[in-house]
């Protein structure tokens, strides 16, 4: 049976060390912003889909917490123990290697689960709203997924605010399956709901994906991730709709 190839895609990237997640830093860091503005001391929590576990290192460095990090990926979960290894944090981040497709049994509930860009990596719809619900289904009652993914509404809105500035629009990545934020809205789940949707990246993709990228292409050179006006998004608040990454928040409400 051939490889998946998305995941040989990710166990490839995991040789990139702290870009093997992604080569957007500060997309990144304002991802990792908004999912620990919901943690809190002493929770119990759990991340699917842990890459390099840059995100749990960081979330464990804000807060008292004990972190469960799953991946389907095996190269990406090695890299991950040398990671947290080198952090001090093998007490309180555990590591294991887990694909959420095959819906595998916990032994206990969480006061939070996150995931942040995974659910695009899976190939459908129906396989993505699976894992929704199964990931809601191992939450305590009161317990809250916070679902930091990409969504192709916001990226609609993005590429409509390039074309003005006659930037061509971008597409997502082949591996990826943005959500459609009409189906997250309609989509059942016994015993949760949805209580919000954070457009946390709003002015970051504003900034860099416009702004940016539009001054760049008046010099005739590519964009720059680490461009000055990019970092300002990390100063201000998020403006708009043209959020390319959101943040569902479910909570789990049979008490």
């Amino acid at each position: 049976m051939s490889e998946d190839p998305i995941l040989k895609h990710w166990n490839q990237r995991a040789v990139l060390a702290e870009k093997s997640g992604s080569d957007d830093v500060i997309a990144k860091e304002i991802e990792t912003k908004a999912i620990s503005n919901h943690i809190l001391d002493g929770m119990v929590v759990a991340e699917f889909g842990c890459g390099n576990a840059a995100t749990a290192i960081n979330l464990r460095s804000r807060h008292d917490i004990e972190l469960y990090c799953f991946d389907f990926s095996p190269a990406m979960i090695e890299l991950a123990r040398e990671r947290v290894e080198q952090a001090g944090m093998t007490e309180h981040i555990h590591l294991e290697v887990c694909d959420i497709r095959t819906e595998p049994k916990r032994a206990m509930d969480f006061d939070a689960i996150y995931t942040e860009r995974m659910i695009i990596n899976l190939p459908d719809w129906e396989t993505q709203a699976n894992a929704i619900r199964y990931l809601v289904g191992n939450l305590k009652s009161g317990g809250t997924y916070l679902m930091c993914e990409n969504s192709r509404n916001g990226l609609d809105e993005l590429n409509a605010l390039r074309g003005l500035v006659g930037l061509k629009p971008i597409a997502p990545p082949w591996h990826n399956l943005y959500l459609i934020d009409e189906l997250v809205s309609s989509l059942e789940l016994p015993g949760a709901k949805c209580i919000d949707v954070e457009l946390f990246s709003a002015t970051y993709y504003f900034l860099s994906r416009v702004v940016n990228a539009s001054l760049a292409a008046r010099e005739g050179k590519p964009p720059s991730y680490d461009a000055p006006v990019n970092s300002l998004a990390l100063r201000l608040p998020p403006m708009g709709k043209c959020a390319q990454g959101k943040l569902w928040i479910f909570q789990k409400t049979n008490f």
